[in-house]
């Protein structure tokens, strides 16, 4: 099997004081329902949601990911997610939270992912770029989703 990885970084600002940055951005529910590319979620409790992907095929393979993700504050101004269960995915990252004056709040943010496919070598060198830029390309639109959805 070929293993497949991509990062995210992004540091931004929001408005909002961090108590209410930590409340969305640090809610299991929320972050499945501002996912995206999902054919369900299910929330299993304490922390735990487990997610069907949307298949996605190029270049003739086809990924279904399905993985069990654990979410937490791991102290008070970082919230943490690591893959608990999973045959072929794995995700893991942090945001960290800091006060940027009155009413604002800066959110680091960093996530890598990682897949399991079974393909050729020849193929594993075609995809390995298309799969990294695809893992960039849907944490940046997450984080799209979720600031849009800051009450």
């Amino acid at each position: 099997m070929a293993r497949f990885a991509g990062e995210y970084e992004e540091t931004f600002t929001i408005d909002g004081d961090i108590e209410v940055a930590k409340q969305h951005f640090g809610n299991p529910e929320r972050i499945a329902k501002n996912h995206g590319d999902l054919v369900r979620w299910e929330d299993q409790g304490e922390g735990k949601i487990h997610y069907v992907l949307k298949p996605k095929s190029e270049k003739g393979v086809t990924f279904n990911g399905v993985y069990t993700c654990h979410y937490q504050f791991v102290s008070d101004d970082l919230f943490e997610w690591k893959t608990s269960q999973s045959d072929n995915l794995w995700s893991s990252g942090s945001i960290h939270f800091a006060s940027a004056g009155e009413s604002r709040t800066r959110l680091v943010y960093k996530a890598r992912m990682e897949c399991e496919m079974q393909v050729n070598r020849f193929l594993a060198k075609v995809i390995k770029g298309i799969v990294s830029r695809e893992i960039s390309k849907g944490s940046k639109s997450f984080l799209d989703r979720m600031r849009s959805g800051l009450s």
